[in-house]
């Protein structure tokens, strides 16, 4: 291979410009004209706009004339918000996307974008990797949550209706533009959501940090925000208005995005094949970890080792105990029988599991045999 070819071994790492501090929504303004935008779809959900977020978003714009608003984005967003998003972006005569909210609204964002500059409909993308398609408008992404890691990642999941499960897709072209992290935002979250939203950023760092994918500095990357949530969580949830607190959660779901581009494992296997009851996405990670975790590092003690140390715990200790420490002092369940989940089965859920795409670069790729005792120990019942 001649030097500079591309190869199989070529290490890239996509993330957007990132503005990160109390406030820093006021630069919003200047991040839209600096990408050539005038006329931004702001994209939101109507928690957020009864929360006051969206007003203060459009005070910071400081231009409302301009400023079109899509607000009905659905808790678990849908084709059909895509397509009313879309629809609005065109008749405003729309040329960039300005996502304020959790993952949902940063997802569906990203699908707006998307299709603001490709043809056809998002079925024709969204499960269904390889398609070729252009990049996207340019779309501005601000969370109001510490969880979802949306704003950095290269993904984004979708329901085709209310009754069916979500589809994903990834591709360079879904990476924000611009991801502006304001503290500030986050501070009227609920404790038990600030909880299970850094829980799940703390499950990306972790499953990413420990995949079998070759990315140093997303690694690196990673294992921060491992260090991050262990030293800020419990303080954002016990006082949301410590905004040191809050940042260090917000740069630590921004790490989670980064990890979840080098591939998940067995946890999020889990959570996948557990969200069929409307339980909070974080949790069911949390527990996926708590289930899984000391199986996978005894793969991989060196990593396993590397994630401990970054979570503070003594050499040797078991990572999936200091989970389910952590989720119970939150007061968050640890376990699939804690949070209430009703198996009809084992055996299925352990199928489901084993066949999760999640698997592919997990370092320990559980057997249906071996999930199954996971599962049945996490729901305290016999293997069936």
């Amino acid at each position: 291979m001649k030097r500079g070819e591309a190869g199989a071994a070529t290490l890239v790492l996509d993330l957007p410009r990132t503005v990160c501090a109390a406030g820093s929504i006021y630069t919003l303004a200047g991040e839209l004209e600096a990408l050539g935008v005038r006329r931004p779809l702001l994209v939101t959900d109507k928690g957020i706009q009864a929360a006051g977020l969206a007003a203060r978003l459009a005070d910071a714009y400081g231009n409302d004339d301009a400023l079109a608003v899509f607000g009905d984005v659905t808790e678990n967003p849908l084709f059909s918000d895509v397509d009313r998003g879309v629809t609005l972006y065109r008749q405003h005569s729309c040329d960039g996307v300005v996502a304020l909210g959790g993952g949902s609204v940063i997802d569906t964002a990203k699908f707006i974008a998307l299709l603001a500059c490709n043809a056809g409909h998002i079925a024709d993308y969204a499960g269904k990797p390889g398609v070729p398609h252009n990049a996207s408008a340019p779309l501005i992404a601000i969370p109001t949550t510490a969880g979802t890691g949306s704003e950095a990642s290269h993904s984004a999941a979708i329901h085709p209706d209310a009754s069916a499960p979500a589809i994903g897709m990834s591709s360079r072209h879904l990476i924000p533009r611009v991801a502006i992290l304001d503290p500030e935002l986050t501070t009227g979250l609920p404790a038990r959501l600030a909880a299970a939203t850094g829980i799940d950023a703390l499950s990306h760092c972790i499953e990413g940090y420990l995949s079998d994918k070759d990315q140093p500095l997303g690694k690196a990357i990673a294992l921060e925000g491992i260090a991050r949530v262990a030293g800020a969580l419990r303080r954002a949830v016990a006082k949301p208005s410590d905004l040191a607190a809050r940042t260090d959660m917000m740069l630590a779901a921004y790490a989670g995005g980064v990890s979840i581009g080098m591939g998940l494992g067995p946890a999020h296997a889990v959570a996948l094949a557990c969200s069929d009851q409307g339980f909070h996405h974080g949790v069911l990670s949390g527990i996926g970890l708590v289930a899984t975790l000391d199986a996978t590092v005894a793969k991989v003690p060196e990593r396993g080792a590397a994630v401990g140390e970054a979570l503070g715990l003594a050499p040797g200790a078991s990572l999936a105990a200091a989970i389910a420490d952590l989720m119970r002092e939150l007061g968050l369940p640890a376990t699939l029988a804690e949070l209430g989940y009703a198996a009809d089965g084992v055996q299925a859920l352990a199928d489901a599991a084993q066949r999760s795409h999640f698997n592919i670069f997990a370092p320990a790729k559980p057997t249906s045999a071996e999930y199954a005792a996971m599962l049945a120990e996490s729901l305290a019942v016999p293997v069936s």
